[in-house]
Parts: structure tokens; sequence; C-alpha cells
């Protein structure tokens, strides 16, 4: 059954398009001092193994020095950074629900301390559970957001990795004795791990803002299942907490802006 689905577990396949590919001028990062947090993250461990081609001046943080104190950054606070990717999350929506205080803070304490920080450039990884969030974690990105727009950073607002940590093909992977895919009736935006990092390098060479991926599809949870486990039976479950039947990539409050043909900008448009 492993091997079956690792078969199919192809992402043109499944998603019926072709990985979206970004023109990046990777001299902007040669000989730069470069920040990433939640580098032991899929996108963080891509970057930096990037980065590093181009530059020997990387510092890397992740949940072991917990970033939430900024006594922590203590050896790195009079460093002027050319270049911050702010990865470091909590982003498990459901313990979000069980320990919103925990969750929450983890994220905006972190956010704020690395905003702090001397930089030429922020690039901050957020998620479209921000866009009108009703949940605690998308909540807290949401905060984080603002807290890295009004520092002069950028921020980009990604949609579900495909295939990486805590991705649905994870859950599906640990039942996979079961004769059945349990599936909730919903529909979700999905992109490549090569196209999210490329999309945050990319970012790097824009102005300050908010942006996302264009050209993206809502699938149903049900047609992918099917075309990973072709065999099996789809059970129909109910959706978690927080969970909406469509995901959504911009809220009531924002409105998309063409930059060029592989990315939007999200403004806000209070009151208008």
């Amino acid at each position: 059954m492993i091997n079956n689905c690792m078969k199919n577990l192809n992402f043109n396949n499944i998603f019926n398009r072709k990985e979206i590919r970004f023109n990046i001028d990777f001299d902007i990062f040669k000989n730069k001092k470069i920040l990433i947090t939640g580098y032991k993250g899929s996108i963080g461990r891509k970057i930096y193994k990037i980065l590093k081609k181009y530059t020997s001046k990387i510092i890397v943080f992740d949940i072991e020095q917990d970033i939430t104190k900024f006594k922590n950054f203590k050896k790195i606070k009079n460093i002027n950074f050319d270049f911050v990717f702010h990865l470091a999350a909590d982003k498990r929506a459901t313990t979000g629900e069980e320990l919103p205080a925990e969750v929450s803070m983890q994220n905006i304490l972190s956010t704020r301390n690395v905003s702090k920080l001397k930089f030429k450039r922020m690039i901050f990884a957020s998620t479209c559970k921000a866009a009108d969030p009703i949940t605690s974690y998308g909540a807290s990105k949401l905060i984080c957001e603002r807290i890295i727009l009004n520092c002069g950073g950028t921020v980009v607002r990604f949609v579900n990795v495909f295939d990486t940590s805590h991705s649905v093909t994870k859950i599906w992977e640990k039942n996979k004795m079961k004769n059945y895919v349990e599936v909730t009736n919903c529909k979700r935006y999905f992109i490549k791990l090569d196209e999210a990092v490329n999309l945050l390098l990319n970012s790097a060479e824009l102005l300050p803002g908010r942006y996302y991926l264009r050209k993206l599809k809502l699938f149903h949870m049900k047609s992918i299942a099917n075309k990973l486990y072709p065999s099996k039976k789809i059970k129909i479950i109910p959706l978690r907490f927080g969970d909406r039947p469509t995901e959504k990539i911009y809220g009531k409050n924002e409105k998309k802006k063409y930059i060029n043909k592989n990315i939007n900008q999200i403004i806000d448009v209070w009151g208008k």
C-alpha cells in the first residue's frame, strides 16, 4: 500500500498543472548576512541549502533557541542583516484551539522579537488561515503579518504545501493499513515545496508588501485521496473546529493586485 501511494505521489499529475517557475536574481544574496528562523522545517532546510551556495554568512535559529525571549538574540542583536527569513511558527491549528494562549503567544512574541533586529529586508512566511481568521492559529498569524508590515517587511501568504510535515498526506500515510481513506468535505489550495521556497526568495526582490502565488485552483480533498489511493474507499468525516469548507487566500477587507505572471499582492481596503 505504501509503494502504491508513493508511486501516485506526483504533484503535476494530482493537480493537473506544471510547476510554477520563477526568475530569481540570486546575485542579491551573494556574500550577504542572512538570518533564517525555523530552519529545521521543510522550507527552512531548503532555503538554507540554496542560499549557502551564495554566502557563508548565514545564521540559523529554531525552537531550541526559544525565540519568544529577546534575550536569546543577545549574540546577534547588533548584526546588520541584509535578509531575514522568518519561518519559525507553531503551525498546529488543532493545538491552537486547545491551548490558544500558548500557541498564539509563541507566534506573536517570536515575530515581535525578530522584528526588533537590525535588517534591510524581512520576509515572513504566513498562511491563508490569516485571511478572515476563525482559529487562534490564523488570528495569531494575522497579528504577525501586522507586525512585519509595520516594520517595513514583506509577508508571503502560503496555502497548503503538499507532502510536507503536517500535510494531509502524512496523516493518510499513518493510516495506510486501513482499507479506506478518511476525508473531510472541503476544498483546498496546494503548492509544491519548491514553489513555496522560490516564492519566498523571489519576494526578497519585491517592494515591501503582502504577496501570494497566482494561478492556483481549489481541489476537493476527495479527488486528491482518489488519485493517491485509487483502490481504497473514501470515508467522509466531519470538519475539525475552525476548518473552512472552502479555503480563501485573502479576506473580505482585502483585495488582490496583479504584480507579475506568478504573484499577486494583497492590499487592505478597510472602509472602502
